[in-house]
């Protein structure tokens, strides 16, 4: 997830090393380095709320370091809150950290996975994360093994997509588990709303901008009113990627695709009609749209995106937003933990799999958000406490709290965001064709190299941001024609 996002948090490479249920550790940069806390708990359980069989294929299970790859440290903040005390006594918790920029982590961790199995000892990486926009690269590679055998057996509880997304090409096996869902929604300010609709009813909202057409309709309406329809004309481009019907790669040719091509032509008409910015999804100017005098009424994101990215938010109006799905259902990113070929704790790897994906207590926990330590950059447990709560992929604890009419998300003044959500979930689509292992540049770069020809003043022509993203294209696989 994201997930994976805020550069200052993930700036440096780390090691973190964790023991038994030691909080503390230190951290050096790059990738081979152990802290100096080797400290264990007497704590020897090995489960949640739920036990698995013996893996059928057990595997080596002699290390005492748990290495996990990661891009940055969210999953090990839930992971030392709702897990850590699980841990046997004598193993450390090692996180071994890369910045996800550009292919920065994907680098990194193929360096490390391609030394693995000869690698000595707990050198070897155990367990590696996987997002949504590289998924089908690992999935589908030498690296990851079948999740039966480190003893995942259960999966009824994840949402269908999620599965979907972690399942190889061939064969129909699956390689990957995760403890989140990232259904979209559209992050709606309500007294924004009110002055352009008439109305900060969630279920009236959602009426009023619930086909493209619409919502481009109301962009007119906003920017009458004085307020822009959305922070950043790159907003809405997860919306129609996700719901793209081809795939960007064809036969090793590159092509845009028809969702592509939507996106584009309403960013362009937004941007010429002052109806949105032309900032980065990151950058201070659209923080500054999320502020108690923003103008901008619609943000797009999942619930990582409005608990974790939107804290300029929760700190000047809170309660002034509402979660509605929009013009369309989609998905945005996604944290996948995937077991890496030649570990030697394949148990200790489908324990934590399992955990976080069916065991209740570590799903409601993740739901709740609550708990949470603060990591830092270079990847120590603060003392700061940290409110992240999490869309669980676990449609039992989904839907207990969609249910509880007493539960509500303070930040979107007491709505019921997984109620909403839900139903997003339920109906999210992953078609493995029209996915491919360039994801991560076709979601990112292509996107930032056209938003420079809508720059009024930036020079760069329509013809000048495609070439400048060939020559990125051609940098990733020089291969692939267009």
């Amino acid at each position: 997830m994201k997930k994976r996002i805020l550069a200052a948090l993930v700036a440096s490479a780390a090691v973190l090393s964790l023991a038994g249920c030691n909080n503390g550790g230190n951290s050096t940069s790059g990738n081979t380095s152990t802290s100096g806390n080797t400290s264990t708990s007497g704590n020897t359980s090995t489960s949640g709320n739920t036990s698995t069989d013996t893996p059928a294929s057990a595997g080596d299970n002699s290390g005492k370091k748990l290495r996990i790859a990661c891009w940055n440290y969210e999953f090990a903040e839930y992971f030392n809150a709702f897990y850590q005390d699980k841990i046997p006594a004598g193993i450390t918790v090692e996180w071994v950290q890369f910045p996800n920029e550009g292919k920065n982590y994907q680098d990194n961790l193929d360096r490390l996975l391609k030394a693995n199995e000869s690698a000595s000892g707990d050198d070897k990486i155990d367990m590696f994360l996987a997002e949504a926009d590289y998924i089908k690269k690992y999935v589908n590679s030498d690296f990851s093994l079948d999740v039966k055998s480190v003893g995942v057996t259960d999966t009824s509880n994840s949402y269908q997509y999620v599965l979907d997304a972690a399942t190889t090409d061939s064969g129909n096996v699956l390689k990957g588990v995760s403890f989140q869902g990232c259904p979209g929604a559209v992050i709606v300010r309500k007294s924004i709303a009110k002055t352009v609709l008439g109305t900060d009813d969630p279920a009236q909202i959602q009426s009023k901008i619930d086909s493209w057409d619409k919502f481009n309709a109301v962009a007119k309406d906003a920017k009458a009113a004085g307020y822009l329809m959305t922070p950043s004309a790159l907003e809405t481009y997860r919306a129609f990627a996700n719901n793209a019907t081809t795939s960007y790669l064809n036969d090793n040719k590159f092509a845009p695709t028809e969702a592509f091509n939507s996106w584009y032509a309403q960013a362009k008409d937004f941007v010429d009609n002052g109806y949105t910015l032309t900032c980065k999804l990151w950058a201070d100017e659209k923080t500054n749209e999320m502020r108690k005098d923003g103008k901008a009424m619609c943000f797009f994101g999942p619930s990582w995106y409005y608990n974790f990215s939107m804290s300029t938010a929760q700190q000047e109006c809170p309660g002034d937003w509402c979660v509605v799905q929009g013009p369309a259902a989609y998905f945005w990113g996604g944290t996948w933990m995937l077991a890496a070929k030649g570990t030697d704790n394949t148990e200790l790897v489908g324990q934590v799999m399992n955990a976080f994906t069916n065991d209740a207590e570590v799903m409601e926990k993740l739901l709740l958000g609550k708990g949470i330590k603060e990591f830092s950059t270079d990847g120590k447990p603060t003392d700061a406490d940290k409110f992240n709560p999490a869309f669980p992929n676990n449609k039992a604890i989904v839907k207990k709290y969609a249910d509880d009419a007493s539960y509500g998300n303070e930040f979107l003044g007491g709505q019921n965001d997984i109620a909403m959500m839900s139903g997003i979930a339920d109906n999210i689509k992953w078609i493995k064709e029209n996915h491919t292992v360039y994801d991560q540049t076709f979601n990112e770069a292509l996107p930032e190299a056209m938003l420079e020809s809508l720059k009024k003043d930036s020079g760069v022509t329509e013809e000048q941001a495609w070439n400048n993203f060939y020559k990125t294209l051609a940098g990733v696989d020089p291969s692939i024609t267009h």
